[in-house]
């Protein structure tokens, strides 16, 4: 016999809670902040209709595709930050300044290409596959811009 979770989250799956619901919402959501941020205009009204327009037409084209890609990169980028939440967790047991270790520069790009993995991984669980040859391009492309900023001294 199943547990209720798995129960639940079936049941919220078939009816299209996760292929249709929380990417609508979230749609909507980003739409309409982005345009009460942006003062597109002032009536709050036109702003709904905009977005939920724009959060339909989203969810018509995405659908099954888009939801997948959601819930693999929300649940992918959990796993990494709880990883990350404890690896912080376990340093400040130990009496280690995390206020040091988090003040640097170096971790925003830390950050940066843990969300790019994120992103790739999640792009990849959905039948995205990138061949050798490009991964390689983009080292190589990745390499260069290092060095660029290394000798030119842009990074001070």
């Amino acid at each position: 016999m199943a547990d209720p979770f798995t129960i639940l989250v079936a049941n919220l799956n078939s009816i299209g809670f996760f292929g249709f619901l929380l990417p609508f919402i979230f749609t909507f959501t980003i739409v309409f902040a982005l345009l009460y941020r942006s003062k597109f205009t002032d009536n709050m009204r036109i702003n709904g209709v905009l977005a939920l327009v724009f959060a339909f037409f989203v969810i018509g084209y995405g659908g099954p595709f888009l939801a997948s890609f959601f819930v693999n990169l929300f649940g992918l980028a959990t796993l990494i930050i709880a990883t990350l939440l404890i690896i912080v967790l376990f340093l400040a047991m130990t009496g280690g300044d995390v206020s040091k270790l988090l003040g640097g520069k170096s971790v925003y790009y830390v950050l940066v290409g843990i969300a790019v993995i994120i992103f790739a991984t999640a792009i990849g669980g959905m039948g995205v596959r990138i061949s050798d040859s490009v991964i390689g391009i983009i080292f190589v492309i990745v390499l260069l811009a290092i060095g660029i900023v290394f000798v030119t001294g842009a990074a001070k």
